[in-house]
């Protein structure tokens, strides 16, 4: 079953993966593995965290920044539905989303100016991933909050307001659901559970998600529940020292595990933003490293975060121009990933988690320096992520055929130099051009 399904994507998508534009509603592929557009192309799943877009701008800066996005080969934009409310729920024209924080009285006009950012972004080809109520890490939310919101509404109600908002947004086919918001669910797991059934039952062909807490995946806290269709995953890196939990397993750790469940498709939905904390922690090469590490280790898709998140609270406080916070170097160079896997039939790709590749030099496992490596399941074509400048011994005999074409593959910039070909039954050893990231690109040569 396994050899049919990957001949009937090399028959129909050959050596190629298109990467737009997609047909909406977006599906779950028949091996679990990973998201499809509705005609069967796989989806490849790179989202910006935009959690304030809703309440921080108005809609031609909406336009502006869907144009800026899609320019750098962003697919998904994350936003939540309805803001926190401790942090300043109203929208730019002074609404609310409910009236006294009712959610069986939804606000109309809160919500049109939603309908038109939902619209908008489909004319850009832009999935918009929305969090109905964020559930918060940090007690400023519907869910984590002194005044309880959830509990206060109830069970009736949250599968109410699900029912609501699946059935205004059921005509859109640009839109997924992400239940939760930077936690687990906790003393409200009912709520949330009717939440998520109300927009199941209102919207079946809408995709959900869960957000759970850092370290945490979606899988880790729900069960096999039917409105769940895929996975994220939720974590930083081995030494980040700003989480609530401080032992944070670096992304492709959390990957493997998720990979090795053979639940459902999993994207990485949140990890370090590029320009917040301090330049160790949300580097260039850190949004990179992320973005490559869930993609070799099993994930269909990643989430990029900048300071454009908060874009609502950076224009209250007279902050920096939301411009700047989308124009970063990680931001720009992520097209080069999805260019690179548009040249071949990415989900077939099988992670190296034996490191039958890399023989020697990948760094400890469990670092945040660690090289890793994947391969497709006909094995002619496998990639290497090396993340700092190094020299690397590689098994070139998990290829099929007698020689493989090596190339280094530049993940700043896209430029691709062939190394040289090489016999396939004997190790080579190979050194990076420089100190930078690497991905090495090795494929059979016929």
């Amino acid at each position: 079953m396994k050899k049919f399904f990957l001949l009937l994507i090399l028959l129909v998508f050959g050596t190629k993966i298109r990467a737009q534009p997609y047909f909406f509603p977006l599906k779950i592929s028949d091996n679990k593995r990973f998201i499809t557009d509705s005609q069967g192309m796989p989806f490849l799943y790179v989202s910006d965290a935009a959690w304030q877009l809703f309440v921080g701008l108005p809609l031609p800066e909406v336009r502006e920044y869907f144009a800026m996005r899609k320019k750098q080969g962003f697919s998904v934009i994350h936003v939540q539905l309805t803001y926190v409310p401790l942090a300043g729920a109203e929208n730019l024209a002074g609404q609310l989303p409910f009236e006294n924080f009712d959610f069986a009285k939804p606000n109309e006009q809160y919500f049109q100016h939603i309908d038109q950012v939902v619209a908008l972004a489909d004319s850009f080809n832009l999935v918009m991933a929305m969090t109905p109520l964020w559930y918060s890490c940090c007690n400023d939310g519907w869910g984590s909050n002194p005044v309880k919101y959830m509990k206060n509404n109830g069970l009736e109600k949250c599968a109410g307001f699900g029912r609501f908002i699946g059935t205004r947004y059921g005509k859109f086919g640009n839109v997924i659901w992400i239940i939760g918001g930077d936690n687990d669910p906790h003393e409200n797991r009912a709520e949330v559970q009717a939440l998520a059934e109300g927009i199941k039952a209102a919207a079946p062909q809408h995709l959900l998600t869960y957000h759970a807490a850092s370290t945490h995946s979606s899988t880790d806290v729900w069960g096999q529940e039917t409105w769940l269709d895929f996975s994220m995953i939720y974590t930083y890196f081995r030494g980040f020292l700003k989480a609530w939990n401080t032992v944070q397993p670096d992304v492709y750790e959390s990957a493997y595990t998720e990979y090795q469940k053979k639940r459902m498709p999993f994207v990485l939905g949140e990890s370090a933003y590029e320009g917040e904390h301090n330049e160790g922690y949300g580097s260039s090469l850190q949004a990179r490293k992320q973005a490559y590490y869930t993609m070799l280790a099993g994930g269909c898709g990643h989430s990029y975060g900048s300071r454009f998140w908060a874009v609502a609270e950076n224009k209250a406080r007279g902050g920096e121009d939301w411009r700047k916070t989308v124009y970063q170097p990680a931001a720009n160079s992520l097209i080069h990933l999805n260019r690179l896997f548009a040249t071949f039939a990415w989900p077939t790709l099988v992670p190296d988690q034996a490191s039958a590749l890399i023989v020697g030099g990948p760094n400890p496992f469990a670092a945040n320096d660690y090289a890793l490596a994947a391969y497709t399941q006909d094995r002619t074509l496998a990639l290497a992520y090396i993340p700092s400048g190094r020299k690397l011994t590689f098994n070139l005999g998990i290829l099929r055929g007698a020689k493989v074409v090596a190339s280094w593959y530049n993940p700043r910039n896209g430029e691709k130099k062939e190394i040289g070909q090489f016999a396939t039954n004997q190790p080579v050893t190979l050194v990076t051009p420089d100190e930078n990231d690497w991905v090495l690109h090795l494929v059979s040569k016929k």
